[in-house]
């Protein structure tokens, strides 16, 4: 049977689905993606977003789904943001619709108008963004916005129209319509957003009334045959926002306009709490879809959010809560998800963990993904592992994300290579991060590393550490160093005392620690450290030299971590200089006075980079990977790692 290993089952989602009257060869959608890869000016089709989705399409997915284009310059929300404005649009986006059908999957378009989160700059305009209501942006990068007039919003609903029916012309075989995130059509089902008074504000009616205009409207250029996809929020997460209840009201509503498939998705841009991050398991919210169908939407539901898991979209599938199996994540970090799991192997999937750093950026910025170092350049062909011309000897310290990265793409390019560990077994940092709240799926990754490791023929050799003499010894061609961080023992009275351990031993459980701790630190390590100790009733203070606590971690992440301190009662002290430790605590300066700290136990979670094997072997920097290099992220470890492996 497809898709089946070591009793894992598929056969749900990787059976024929149907959106309308086209038919797909499985039940997987790529979710369309602002990529930021059009032409700044235009927003034209470039080759680059013609590789990115076609890698997707490559990678079996049965669906998908172009990103978002602007059906009007004023609703323009990216620099890089595609163009469906104009007919002049259409060659470009056959060109996008052609490709991705010649790879085997449908080529679904997407219409959107952000609203009043737009930044009309980008389109060289100098207007104000509209809304339904005038208000000030919660969030600083955007704009305050004006409220918009109903003929205007009549244009805009008839601008949906004229893209929908750009998008067919192109090829494009379904229109996505998105409802979501706080853009045009959300802003005015949101009782947040909209304070209307008129046919588009207060009841849920008003409310829905220009997303059913625009279903109308796309109908009418359309036809009645083509299927038209509507995203559509299921929850704000917003205090004032709308009820949950109303938005599956609006989701019968949007059924009986016409649309064909729904997607059912969560919060926006000024939620209060998080929708995707590692705290929320994988089919969270998934309740929301069940609560849907349980009301009486008999169209398909597809639904992304949190769904990093083939396992749990199979099983939602099979229950009758989804459809289809709806990612962005996912894909990005692993584009041949649909095909691994078509060909049985779905331990060789680089998994998702909702670290959303590289993927959460401001609007200008580049995305990137942790486990993807070739996201966004596939068509570099420099970046492919392809074998080495000349097959060498490669020596790989430090087992690691980087070090693994690195031995397995040494390894496939053929090179004969050997991975030295010096503990009991492959991981490193990640084996430590996963003993921290809400990041327990590290300890997949590293699974998934030490598969791929064993896969690509690598040699293992645990409890030996790289010293010069071994390297000597071994006589190796190339050698890559990932042997991670060191502690960065500040110089301080006390700093050796009884009651002070170090950062990496109470993550590996072999430190002891009082109920009073203080943490000395500010990035990501110190920040898990704290927020692991408060899990266990400790009480935890956390210290910090720097202007912000949470340095490496995503700005996503860190409104989480804000809101569990709060809630615990853990502090944290910005700006602090560290003066002594004594053997009842801690003191600190902060803001020119003394501060002392009774605490029972003071855990060092300082690190610094570990270069010293590398200088002592003269290694290029281009072969020095993660930590070791530089204290940063996994990202960084997993790039570096790949990098230095392409080029051993």
């Amino acid at each position: 049977m497809k898709g089946t290993k070591e009793g894992l089952v598929f056969e749900h989602l990787l059976q024929p689905g149907r959106i309308g009257q086209i038919t797909t060869k499985n039940r997987i959608r790529f979710a369309p993606q602002i990529t930021n890869m059009c032409d700044p000016e235009t927003g034209e089709v470039t080759e680059r977003e013609i590789n990115y989705l076609v890698e997707k399409a490559k990678g079996g997915a049965g669906i998908v789904t172009a990103q978002g284009g602007y059906v009007q310059p004023l609703g323009k929300g990216y620099p890089r943001q595609m163009a469906m404005d104009r007919d002049e649009n259409i060659p470009g986006l056959r060109r996008l619709a052609t490709a991705i059908k010649d790879h085997g999957a449908m080529a679904m378009c997407q219409i959107m108008h952000v609203g009043r989160l737009a930044h009309p700059k980008y389109a060289g305009l100098d207007e104000m963004p509209v809304g339904p209501t005038a208000m000030e942006p919660m969030i600083p990068r955007f704009e305050p916005c004006r409220e918009i007039s109903r003929e205007e919003i009549r244009e805009i609903v008839r601008l949906h129209g004229e893209a929908a029916r750009r998008g067919k012309e192109a090829g494009f075989e379904a229109v996505d319509i998105c409802g979501i995130n706080g853009y045009f059509i959300h802003s005015f089902l949101c009782a947040w957003s909209n304070k209307r008074t008129d046919e588009y504000g207060g009841s849920v009616e008003n409310r829905a009334r220009v997303c059913l205009e625009i279903i109308e409207a796309v109908r009418a250029a359309v036809g009645p045959d083509y299927p038209i996809l509507l995203r559509l929020n299921a929850t704000d997460l917003k205090n004032g926002g709308s009820p949950e209840e109303e938005y599956t009201r609006i989701a019968l509503m949007c059924q009986e306009a016409g649309v064909d498939a729904l997607s059912a998705t969560v919060g926006m841009y000024e939620s209060d709490l998080p929708a995707i991050t590692s705290d929320i398991k994988p089919g969270h919210w998934l309740y929301l879809a069940e609560n849907w169908k349980k009301a009486g939407v008999k169209v398909p539901i597809m639904m992304a959010y949190r769904m990093s898991r083939a396992e749990v979209a199979e099983k939602a599938i099979a229950e009758g809560i989804i459809d289809f199996w709806e990612m962005m994540r996912p894909l990005m970090a692993d584009p041949y998800i649909p095909r691994k799991l078509e060909e049985g192997r779905p331990e060789d999937i680089a998994l998702c963990v909702a670290c959303n750093y590289g993927c959460f950026v401001p609007a200008e910025s580049a995305q990137a993904c942790t486990m993807n170092p070739r996201f966004g350049k596939e068509g570099d062909e420099s970046l492919l592992i392809k074998p080495a011309p000349v097959k060498r000897k490669v020596l790989v310290a430090g087992g690691g994300p980087a070090g693994m990265e690195a031995a397995r793409v040494a390894a496939l390019r053929g090179h004969e290579v050997t991975l030295y560990e010096k503990g009991d077994r492959l991981g490193g940092q990640l084996n430590l991060l996963a003993t921290t709240p809400n990041w327990e799926e590290w300890a997949d990754v590293a699974k998934y590393f030490v598969t791929q490791v064993k896969k690509a023929g690598v040699k293992v050799v645990l409890g030996r550490e790289v010293t010069a003499e071994l390297v000597e010894r071994e006589g190796p061609d190339r050698v890559i160093i990932a042997t991670g961080p060191v502690l960065d023992v500040p110089d301080v009275p006390g700093v050796h005392g009884k009651n002070v351990v170090s950062v990496f031993d109470v993550l590996a459980e072999k430190a002891d620690v009082g109920r009073r701790v203080a943490v000395w630190g500010g990035r990501h390590f110190a920040v898990y450290t704290a927020d692991k100790l408060a899990a266990r009733g400790k009480e935890v203070t956390l210290l910090t030299d720097l202007p912000k606590w949470g340095r490496g971690i995503s700005p996503t992440i860190i409104i989480g971590y804000k809101i569990r301190f709060r809630m615990i009662g853990l502090n944290a002290l910005r700006n602090a200089e560290l003066e002594r430790i004594t053997d009842t605590g801690v003191v600190v300066t902060h803001k020119g006075e003394e501060k002392a700290f009774d605490v029972d136990t003071v855990v060092i979670a300082t690190v610094r980079r570990n270069r010293g094997l590398a200088e002592r072997l003269g290694v290029e920097k281009d072969f020095i990977a993660g930590d070791c290099r530089a204290p940063r992220r996994v990202f960084s470890a997993v790039h570096e790692g790949y990098d230095a492996g392409l080029k051993a």
